[in-house]
């Protein structure tokens, strides 16, 4: 069952879907939150309709597990206004989130809520669950431990490679509008103007962003958060991803003092989709023509049911 639901994160009405299967008892819940750019509770943004969330939830009521996911602030159908939030909206939205979720409990058991990040939201996880110590684990889903700059210059190398193979007035026009000549130059030039300036919002290739949402970003340290962490961690990366390196996901057993399960699965893109080409964000629209990789939610199902058995062994004892 599909429920059409609104909470409040402070002031702030926000939507979602709560779907919960046909259960006697309360029932363990994910909790989605989103990569970055104006989402809505799917996963789709402007240009991709990923669906990722939608993907996952249909998967786990199937299975028997209750989720929630929600559109962005100022996305969707939830108020607010994106383009002045922050990471830190971003994480009061999850936590509201996790809270409303808790309130549930003729339908949740408040025990079993699980946070699941994908991208961005992955690299929030951590910060999220340390407010919110209730949770019984995180799952970040193709996350980046490096700093924006380093994940902006990479991303800025593989898009300036597949601008160079576009052909036609089509590939001019791309090339003269986005293509960079020195990326590094480039995020550190970005990092001065958005240090320097009061504004909200500012101009970027043709667009009004958030300056909140930047300034945060280039002064985020995930690792801070991460090596605090009381909660059990699920991460999954994929051997395709340019844009969080399966490398990073490798290395969260080692900066966690939690149990961590990790798993690297092949020939999957940021967009848990199988690509059998070199990945890029030109290959995202025709993927996203496809489900997500079936191992993505089966790792997360039986992650999820070993946990809850484990802790159902601990308590007996």
């Amino acid at each position: 069952m599909h429920k059409e639901v609104t909470f409040m994160s402070s002031k702030t009405p926000l939507s979602g879907t709560f779907s919960v299967p046909k259960s006697d008892s309360p029932l363990p819940c994910v909790i989605m939150v989103h990569g970055s750019g104006a989402q809505d509770r799917d996963g789709n943004i402007s240009g991709f309709n990923t669906k990722i969330f939608k993907y996952i939830a249909d998967y786990l009521t199937q299975r028997g597990i209750a989720s929630f996911r929600y559109d962005k602030r100022g996305c969707g159908k939830s108020k607010g206004n994106f383009k002045i939030a922050g990471l830190s909206e971003m994480v009061e939205d999850a936590c509201a989130a996790i809270d409303f979720i808790s309130q549930q409990s003729s339908e949740v058991d408040p025990k079993k809520i699980y946070l699941l990040g994908h991208s961005e939201g992955a690299v929030l996880a951590p910060e999220i669950a340390s407010k919110r110590e209730n949770l019984a684990g995180i799952l970040m889903l193709c996350a980046s431990l490096r700093s924006f700059e380093e994940d902006g210059v990479k991303n800025a190398e593989v898009l300036n490679r597949d601008l160079k193979k576009m052909t036609g007035i089509k590939g001019k026009l791309a090339r003269l509008f986005l293509y960079s000549k020195a990326p590094l130059k480039t995020m550190t030039k970005l990092r001065r103007k958005v240090e320097n300036t009061k504004a909200k919002r500012m101009w970027l290739y043709f667009s009004l962003v958030s300056t909140k949402f930047y300034r945060e970003t280039f002064n985020y340290d995930v690792k801070s958060f991460l090596k605090n962490t009381e909660h059990p961690i699920l991460a999954i990366g994929g051997s395709k991803d340019f844009q969080c390196h399966p490398d990073d996901t490798l290395l969260i057993p080692n900066i966690s003092p939690n149990k961590t399960d990790v798993h690297i699965i092949e020939n999957m893109d940021h967009m848990l989709r199988h690509q059998t080409e070199e990945p890029s964000i030109l290959s995202y629209a025709k993927s996203c023509n496809y489900p997500i990789v079936p191992e993505v939610n089966e790792i997360i199902y039986s992650w999820i049911i070993n946990q809850n058995t484990y802790k159902s062994l601990k308590q007996d004892q």
